[in-house]
């Protein structure tokens, strides 16, 4: 940005002789994006993705917390007994995503059919 201005704003000066001549160039034009552009991105993700995702996580965490527990030489159990607790909830809040993202799916069909 120059004194206000972005460097897109400013005139092409292409001939510095008596009379200059000012084109455009590409970033003068603004293009307007296609109704394509609006549909959804495969990069984004869906319910059922997250819902698996936090299943997994849940899991992860619940084979670790199991390692740390039946290893004899680890003095504290408190904390792998909570972390257990969480991934439970973890796991069950990914089981409720699928579910609603299901009955959702079901009641638009049922809506639409």
């Amino acid at each position: 940005m120059i004194d206000g201005f972005y460097r897109s704003q400013l005139p092409r000066v292409t001939n510095l002789s008596n009379q200059a001549q000012v084109r455009s160039c590409a970033a003068d034009t603004r293009t307007m994006s296609t109704i394509i552009a609006i549909s959804p991105s495969p990069l984004l993700p869906s319910a059922v993705g997250s819902g698996l995702a936090a299943i997994a996580a849940g899991s992860q965490q619940l084979s670790q917390d199991a390692a740390q527990i039946a290893n004899p030489d680890n003095g504290d159990l408190i904390t792998p007994l909570v972390d257990l607790s969480q991934a439970n909830l973890l796991t069950q809040a990914g089981a409720a995503v699928i579910r609603t993202s299901n009955q959702t799916l079901g009641s638009l069909l049922d809506t639409f059919a």
